[in-house]
């Protein structure tokens, strides 16, 4: 880790949710496909011509520590060789991509606004496991004018690295912004377990422009593990819960490079949620 692990979130506070984007037991996975139906944007971002009723999945695994007092479920977002996201007809044929949008989250709405905290827990899928030599993208919040990111969680082998499989490609990391074309900073990393959950809150101070993040595994209390720092959040934008994966072998990596054929990787995701205010909650 690169960061020492502090005290928890405050107990014993109500959270105010901004947007809850847990899914009850109830739901189905056509419920997806409909804006009538779905806490997601039903159209973006996925392959074109795809439904997320077909690239979604529900796991057989318990809900993560956010799940707990919702009963709600987790879902899994899975990529193949028809994940290319085609925006304004543009095909991005370097990418291979799936990933859900909170539905009320349009780039200005409440969630970026003040000081939010989003949550979420995401652990893999062995039956659909990631190709550790690409960088995956797997949960991030992305400017309004899409030319940056304000943080990103990480996972596999840097883009642009020498290595076919780099040291830090088997761990999870949060990455700083982007904003002005700098490159993101590594501002806490950990091993990837195969059978955990792992789960967090990232706070961002939208006003003031700094991010406090607090992280645990499994079913144990959150911990700080990022004090508040300063971090460039003055394009706002919108969340991403899902699979970008990037290619190898490109100059170009939206449009061109190399990816295996008959793909099937997946990443399983629960207790998605947006708080106002700082993290108030452990569980």
């Amino acid at each position: 880790m690169l960061a020492s692990v502090q005290a928890a979130p405050t107990k014993g506070k109500t959270p105010e949710i901004i947007w809850d984007g847990r899914v009850p037991y109830p739901m189905s996975l056509s419920d997806f496909d409909s804006y009538n139906t779905s806490r997601y944007d039903a159209e973006f971002v996925l392959g074109a011509r795809q439904k997320f009723s077909k690239i979604l999945k529900f796991p057989r695994v318990m809900g993560s520590i956010f799940d707990l007092s919702t009963n709600s479920k987790p879902v899994e977002v899975t990529i193949n060789d028809k994940s290319i996201f085609a925006p304004g007809g543009n095909p991005q044929h370097g990418f291979r991509r799936s990933e859900l949008l909170p539905i009320t989250n349009n780039g200005t709405d409440a969630t970026v606004q003040g000081v939010t905290t989003f949550h979420f827990s995401m652990r893999p899928d062995m039956a659909r496991p990631l190709n550790m030599s690409h960088q995956y993208e797997l949960v991030f919040i992305e400017t309004n004018d899409f030319s940056s990111h304000v943080w990103t969680i990480k996972a596999g082998t840097p883009f642009g690295s020498s290595m076919h499989h780099s040291p830090e490609a088997e761990y999870l990391r949060l990455e700083s912004s982007t904003a002005g074309g700098k490159a993101g900073k590594t501002l806490f990393q950990v091993p990837w377990l195969t059978s955990k959950w792992h789960n967090f809150a990232i706070t961002t101070d939208w006003v003031n422009n700094k991010l406090t993040a607090y992280y645990s595994c499994g079913y144990e209390p959150l911990r700080k593990v990022v004090k508040t720092i300063a971090n460039d959040a003055t394009g706002k934008g919108q969340a991403h819960i899902g699979v970008l994966k990037l290619p190898t072998n490109s100059t170009d990596p939206t449009h061109n490079g190399y990816q295996q054929r008959k793909l099937n990787e997946g990443v399983i995701y629960g207790g998605v949620f947006v708080e106002k205010g700082a993290a108030s909650i452990c569980i």
